[in-house]
């Protein structure tokens, strides 16, 4: 039950504080006078919990000069559950963050100390702060003395407007749901939908253990298991037949193996006597090449000796004629020489006869006369003898330059002279050996060259070679190859390399069996080692499994909102709420003995017993409408822990009401409380109407005001 409630800069509550009794307590004022804030300072002060948002908006605004915001917020709320009582505190500062919360439980007469904390009693700290890390929490304390959290005071303790009349106004259907949230199955629902997550939690795990399977999983791998034997089967057989190709390739790669060691012995040989035909043909090429040498060879010594002996014939005459020409040379060069000194004589008398020339029968120096000249001063004497040498020597040069052209032949001639025997000298030619038994040579190395050149052959298979016996060197060859044709007459080397592509063919398409072996054998481990694995993991799973399907099961059954237990609190809570709205319809004292809540698949309805029987809703008068609804607000109350609250706070009942209904409401809640029939200690009414509680018997009325300095609350 509320004792006390203080308020300070609290909403539009500047400074206020307000005394509960037992009984009915009505806050009456108009809309924004400050009545709801009651309600927010309630739960504010018990749960830190309101309906303004932020902890900031409760600080009271617009009140400049009659409050000092610095010093923030608090509320402070007596109240007792039994016969304990107690004080909660909570402060918050200009921010709205929370400066202090406490919760302090009055000691009592017996156990009271000497020292006194308050101005009345004395109270002892029972938690203080909201260290909910530490698990120190007034909140949490506050639900355990309550025995009631926020949501659920909600439910049982504040009424909220139009909540009255929405219970047998609602539908079916949405009283059923209603319902189930006031006894918390929707939390049933949050622990079905945690509960499921625990489940998929454990089914994480079981995945993180057995390598991403769970239970969901288990036919997929009992699928996989049987797959798996199916492609055992299938590589087995398949194994099988690559068994008997394997066999039988074997069997054909020996009988292939025993041919050719058959036949290599006879290919070896007749590869030999390949050798020794290409031997021998190249042997009369090559025969046939040195004799071309040595004829070509034979013919040049021959022309070049021939040739050197022409020249050597004439070698005494030339040298004797080479004597002759030089010995002419050296003649004519000394004629030359005193013809050209002659010449020169000549001219000098030239010059001299012609300064000596008479002029007028006169001598041109001393001017005497002169009769006649001597001869060799003659000037026409000189110049006939000058010419006359002249062409003298014009006639020796001209044969000096004859015998000239004749030395140089004539060396030439002696050069070809010492070529000659140089020649005779290299083929160190023995001059008692004739020319014609070279010749004779040479003839007979010629007639060797085209017997051996007309034997040449292109290919020496399968000809006769006898006539091929040119020499001690052929015919021993030849003899060879004869007696290796002997021995591979029947040999085919073309059969021999086609079994030896066979055998690599065959080979290698055993290769590619045993390959295909290896495989399939690997792939029967492999599928065998991971068929085992997974009957391993199959085995872990399913005994998981059955953990999981009961766990899965209390799921369904206990926490589904359709399930055994769900059903169970559901069918308790109807007959709980049924009982004690029979009984509180039965001191309303409105004709009605019982009230009776049915579920139905998918509803509740609300069945009313009176003096005619049964009652449908619709057919109630205002007054029982009225009287129904309080009745089962109450059971609920009752059901949701009111027996321990022991009050209830209604915001607006009567919002939606009519005159009649109003008044009908302020008789019964007043005939409740005067005869003491009422299932609670205290009932808290929130309501614009004042006029309606003028007449009533309701002493204990407070008006809210509205005023400069913020909410005004009076009793009248």
């Amino acid at each position: 039950m509320i004792k006390k409630l203080i308020l300070n800069n609290f909403l539009s509550h500047t400074k206020t504080t307000l005394d509960f009794h037992p009984g009915i307590t009505v806050f009456v004022g108009h809309n924004g006078s400050g009545k709801s804030s009651i309600i927010d300072s309630i739960t504010f002060a018990l749960f830190d919990e309101h309906t303004r948002k932020s902890n900031k908006n409760l600080l009271s605004r617009g009140f400049e000069g009659f409050i000092n915001n610095e010093s923030g917020s608090y509320v402070i709320m007596d109240f007792s559950v039994g016969s304990n009582h107690y004080r909660v505190q909570r402060q918050i500062d200009s921010q709205g963050r929370l400066v202090s919360a406490k919760l302090d439980q009055m000691i009592k007469e017996e156990k009271r100390s000497k020292t006194i904390v308050g101005n009345e009693r004395g109270y002892r700290q029972v938690i203080s702060g909201e260290r909910k890390q530490l698990g120190e929490s007034v909140i949490k304390e506050v639900e355990k003395v309550l025995d009631m959290s926020y949501t659920k005071l909600q439910i049982a303790g504040i009424i909220q407007q139009g909540e009255m009349s929405k219970i047998i106004d609602s539908q079916p259907r949405e009283f059923k749901e209603l319902l189930n949230n006031m006894i918390g199955l929707d939390r049933l629902d949050n622990s079905h939908l945690h509960m499921h997550g625990i489940i998929e939690e454990f089914r994480k795990s079981l995945r993180n253990k057995t390598g991403g399977y769970d239970d969901n999983h288990l036919d997929g791998l009992n699928l996989k298991i049987k797959d798996n034997k199916s492609k055992i089967l299938k590589s087995r057989q398949l194994l099988d037949d690559v068994m008997v190709k394997v066999s039988n390739v074997a069997k054909e790669l020996s009988k292939l193996d025993n041919e050719i060691e058959v036949l290599e012995p006879k290919i070896i040989k007749l590869s030999e006597l390949k050798s020794l035909e290409n031997l021998l043909a190249n042997y009369f090429k090559e025969r046939s090449r040195s004799l071309k040498v040595e004829i070509d060879k034979l013919g040049r010594m021959i022309n070049e000796v021939e040739n050197a002996l022409d020249v050597l014939e004439n070698k005494d005459e030339v040298l004797i004629t080479i004597q002759m020409v030089s010995s002419e040379k050296d003649d004519v060069n000394k004629k030359l020489t005193d013809i050209s000194g002659e010449i020169g004589k000549l001219e000098g008398l030239t010059e001299c006869a012609s300064k000596l020339q008479i002029k007028d029968g006169k001598c041109p120096v001393c001017n005497s006369n002169i009769l006649f000249l001597n001869q060799m001063f003659d000037v026409g004497h000189i110049a006939t003898e000058l010419k006359q040498k002249i062409h003298l020597k014009s006639k020796m040069s001209s044969e000096l330059s004859n015998l000239n052209r004749e030395e140089l032949d004539l060396k030439k001639k002696e050069r070809a002279i010492v070529a000659a025997e140089r020649t005779i000298q290299n083929y160190d030619y023995n001059p008692s050996v004739q020319i014609n038994s070279l010749k004779d040579k040479l003839y007979k190395l010629e007639k060797d060259f085209q017997t051996v050149h007309d034997l040449v052959p292109e290919s020496l298979d399968k000809v006769e070679l006898s006539a091929y016996k040119v020499d001690e060197y052929s015919s021993d060859l030849i003899d060879k190859i004869a007696n290796l044709r002997d021995d591979v007459v029947d040999v085919d080397s073309n059969l021999f390399q086609q079994k030896k592509i066979t055998k690599n063919k065959v080979s290698n398409d055993l290769i590619e069996l045993h390959k295909d072996r290896a495989v399939l054998e690997k792939t029967i481990i492999d599928l065998e080692k991971e068929t085992s694995l997974t009957d391993s993991l199959i085995s872990k799973i399913e005994s998981v499994s059955r953990f999981i399907d009961d766990l899965e099961k209390i799921r369904s059954r206990v926490f589904n909102r359709d399930g055994i237990v769900s059903s169970s609190l559901r069918t308790f809570a109807m007959n709980l709420i049924s009982l004690k709205a029979s009984e509180y319809i039965q001191i309303f004292n409105v004709g009605l003995s019982r009230i009776s809540l049915i579920e139905k698949p998918r509803e509740i309805k609300i069945v009313c017993y009176g003096k005619r029987g049964k009652v449908d809703t619709v057919s109630l008068s205002g007054g029982e409408k009225v009287a129904v609804s309080l009745a089962i607000r109450l059971g609920i109350s009752f059901l949701m822990g009111s027996s321990k609250t022991d009050f209830i706070i209604l915001d607006e009942p009567t919002a939606n009401l009519d005159e009649e209904r109003r008044k009908t409401f302020v008789k019964i809640i007043s005939d409740v409380f005067n005869k003491g029939t009422s299932p609670l200690n205290q009932l808290i009414i929130i309501t614009h109407d004042e006029e309606i509680f003028e007449n009533s018997e309701i002493e204990q009325v407070y008006k809210f005001e509205m005023t400069e300095r913020g909410s005004s609350v009076k009793g009248i």
